[in-house]
């Protein structure tokens, strides 16, 4: 699994979520996990399942230390996720997928701890079906589950995949099944859920977005227009997408990417997996307009997914350079499938439930790379479809990127520009985990901090390996340094390496008169903790060193590592190292010593992760050419449209509604004199596809400044500056002085280039500095400033 912070989140939440379930009383306890198309729900499932079985293995308060799973899937999407599983555990072997068929379903068979039984779900919700009728040795899915959790106490976790089909008609059928069933658990997946659940899990879209696994949005029929249709409103309509295609294809080939879009057609769906006589002439018109763009079976870039049709080049359809083009499908194609160069869909007709088609919109959504390209129009889905605009419904919070943005497309003649622009190629966040080279930073600062020998001798000697047998003189000097480090911490710092057992002191006889006061303890008794307590509470003290700031399973790694650091220098094993660093005896003289120097430890291991973290950050940023963009899609609940500015870039102009009041006087600024101005752009404030500037914070951390304005003057110059905000940014003075540094470089001397940061004075001229600045209080100070007067670059 990807170290992608969503994920991982995602993953410990589902796990200590549904370990609690696992302690209610009762079966049938559920648990939601919605999570939007793209974002790896399979992948993280298959951690969660793997993790969910380590965890209940080793933490003493899990409720069972083990369970076995179900994974039920519609249509044949229960394949897709068992192949999907077999190739994710086959290295960890932690989990063991199996179908029906590979099942002990005789009298006595159940499911083991650690299977995974993937079940279709059209197997089991007739009762006529083989999997669920009673036959003479009782080995239907019902009987094997009976047996698995009555006969054998192993609670079963069932998962239901695409949860929301099983809703609508097939509720009363979901329901018997899972009556009959019984799992103690159920963890309901699916992007669009139809229930809520005892508790959930949420994914949100923005979180995907953000690590580039999904697009940024979808387009709903860009550029529709009739002015000259190319025949039919269906053969219009196949000609628009054709045409989106290949501007991708070349969109693709300008950035050196060997992928080959894919445009996907949909035929209209219904239940029926025949065609009616209707669907068979559309299918007719389709192949025939295809084929007149060149696009046939025979020259394998028509591919056909249809029920008792289907074409051989569907087993290679997914590979990012595969010469198939377009996609013919149904219904069958909708649910699971997986293309991640599919990026433009053409539906045809009325469809009856939009939140399948939301469904079928999720087969464009997958990033082919899993991150973002320079040219934006890579970054976004496109679907052209004969739906009138009163009929679409848009479902809540899961296709509300659909239907709600405006395309702006750049203005036709302008003289474009070319600079220098940089992105971050790493979009997951850091991640603060103990690593494997954590212990030598423990063992040194032992070393250090206590005055240890450290020397690393072999335990064994080649004579001992490969001759007779006999111990090697090493084994007497490591015995020998370990004997000397002993006697060091005994006496320089009061240890007791002689404990023989860890106890608990807990109140006893103490009376209680249910009055409200101070209760002196006089009498307590003794618990000698054995192993399994020792473990506990040894992780309980190795979690509280930790704190918050480290990820979760960094306790065993310290765990582990003290264990090794301490036989590594003393001598002192497992056992009896717990015992050592937990021990009450030499509580004050112990104990708090070990806090210190493993707090210690941890603050230097932070310090190298945090410069670690630096450097990989500085080598993630790349350098690319930056033009303003051929188009560019808005949210129209973020922005607004203002067709009275005609001299941006793009057309229309779309405001932020959350645009400053220096952002909003500057543009108009700018529009009121557009006999000296060209064009200017409006630039975005973040993401691959907007122009930005490398600068170093005032914390000493690399960052982008993304500058508000590029303007291109009649003249040929050209001014990039960024308004003012009300609140002064921290990094306003390191950004304006990167921006200056920027415009100064000897590769941008032939540009004329000017700019900086810009503020309108007191006498209402907008005025910037051209050289560097040295504090903030500069910045109020304008009196040298030079003024941004258009005219002067006619």
């Amino acid at each position: 699994m990807k170290q992608i912070q969503y994920q991982q989140e995602a993953v410990d939440e589902l796990v200590n979520k549904t370990i609690g379930l696992l302690g209610l009383k009762g079966n049938r306890h559920t648990l939601v996990f919605k999570s939007p198309t793209g974002s790896g729900k399979t992948v993280m499932a298959s951690e969660m399942l793997m993790r969910l079985s380590q965890e209940l293995a080793e933490r003493p308060d899990a409720p069972f230390t083990e369970v076995a799973y179900i994974w039920i899937a519609p249509n044949k999407l229960h394949e897709q996720s068992y192949f999907k599983m077999k190739n994710y555990f086959t290295e960890t072997c932690a989990l063991r997928p199996v179908i029906y068929d590979e099942l002990d379903y005789s009298a006595d068979g159940y499911i083991r701890p650690g299977e995974i039984l993937f079940v279709n779900w059209e197997s089991i919700n007739k009762d006529k079906n083989i999997m669920v009728r009673d036959t003479e040795n009782s080995a239907s899915l019902y009987d094997i589950t009976r047996r698995t959790q009555e006969d054998n106490g192993i609670p079963i976790v069932l998962v239901i995949d695409e949860e929301h089909m099983f809703g609508g008609r097939n509720a009363k059928k979901s329901e018997k099944v899972l009556a009959t069933i019984q799992p103690k658990v159920e963890i309901r997946v699916s992007a669009t859920p139809q229930s809520m659940g005892e508790q959930q899990v949420n994914v949100p879209r923005e979180k995907v977005i953000e690590e580039e696994m999904i697009k940024e949005n979808i387009v709903l029929n860009p550029a529709l227009e009739f002015k000259d249709p190319q025949g039919s409103l269906n053969q219009h309509l196949i000609w628009l997408a054709m045409q989106k295609r290949e501007e991708l294809a070349k969109a693709y080939k300008d950035l050196g990417v060997d992928i080959n879009p894919l445009l996907l057609i949909q035929l209209p769906n219904d239940t029926s997996d025949n065609l009616t006589a209707d669907e068979s002439r559309i299918k007719d018109e389709i192949i025939m307009t295809l084929d007149a763009y060149g696009i046939t079976t025979e020259n394998g870039k028509l591919a056909i997914w249809l029920s008792g049709e289907k074409t051989d080049n569907l087993d290679v359809i997914d590979r990012p350079n595969d010469p198939t083009e377009v996609l013919l499908f149904k219904q069958a194609i909708a649910l699971g499938w997986d293309c991640p160069r599919a990026a433009v869909l053409l539906i045809f007709r009325k469809i009856e439930s939009f939140q399948f088609s939301a469904q079928t919109v999720g087969r464009i959504l997958r990033m082919p790379e899993q991150k973002y390209y320079t040219d934006q129009r890579l970054n976004q889905g496109y679907v052209y479809t004969n739906l009138s605009k009163d009929i679409i419904e848009v479902v809540k919070d899961d296709m509300d990127y659909l239907s709600t943005n405006v395309v702006a497309i750049r203005r036709e003649n302008i003289v474009n520009v070319s600079l220098d622009s940089e992105y971050c190629e790493r979009k997951s966040g850091d991640r603060n985990r103990l690593g494997s080279d954590f212990k030598r930073i423990l063992r040194e600062t032992f070393v250090v901090e206590w005055s240890l020998k450290n020397e690393q001798i072999s335990l064994f000697s080649e004579e001992m390996l490969f001759g007779d047998g006999e111990m090697g003189d090493d084994a007497d000097d490591l015995s020998s340094v370990a004997a000397q480090n002993r006697e060091r911490a005994i006496k320089d710092r009061g240890l007791n390496f002689n404990v023989k057992n860890v106890s608990t002191d807990i109140v006893k006889d103490l009376d209680m008169t249910g009055e409200v006061g101070i209760r002196i303890v006089e009498s307590k008794a003794s618990y000698v903790n054995n192993m399994e307590d020792l473990n506990a509470m040894f992780l309980a003290f190795c979690k509280r060193l930790l704190g918050n700031e480290y990820e979760q399973r960094s306790v065993k790694t310290l765990a582990g590592a003290l264990k090794e650091v301490m036989e590594d220098l003393f001598e002192v094993f497992e056992y009896d190292a717990m015992k050592i660093m937990l021990s009450n005896d030499n509580v004050h003289h112990n104990r708090i010593k070990f806090e210190r120097l493993i707090d210690k430890a941890i603050k230097n291991y932070t310090e190298i992760l945090r410069l670690r973290q630096a450097a990989a950050k500085r080598r993630a940023y790349k350098h690319y050419n930056w033009e303003v963009p051929a188009q560019r899609a808005y949210l129209v609940d973020q922005y607004d449209e203002l067709p009275e500015v005609l001299d941006h870039a793009l057309v229309p102009f779309m405001q932020s509604k959350k645009a400053s009041s220096p952002e909003v006087k500057f543009t108009q600024y700018l529009e009121e004199n557009s006999d000296a101005i060209q064009w200017w752009y409006k630039n975005g404030d973040q993401g691959k596809a907007h122009y930005a500037i490398g600068y170093t914070k005032s914390s000493g951390e690399k960052g982008l400044f993304y500058v508000d304005f590029i303007i291109r003057m009649r003249s040929g110059d050209v001014f990039l500056f960024d308004t003012k905000k009300g609140v002064i940014d921290p990094d306003v003075v390191e950004k304006h002085n990167a921006l200056i540094a920027y415009i100064n470089l000897p590769e941008n001397k032939a540009k004329n280039l000017h700019g900086g940061i810009i503020v309108e004075d007191k006498f209402g001229n907008w005025v910037y500095s051209p050289f560097p600045i040295e504090n903030e209080t500069e910045l109020n100070d304008t009196k040298n400033w030079n003024e941004f007067i258009p005219q002067k670059y006619v």
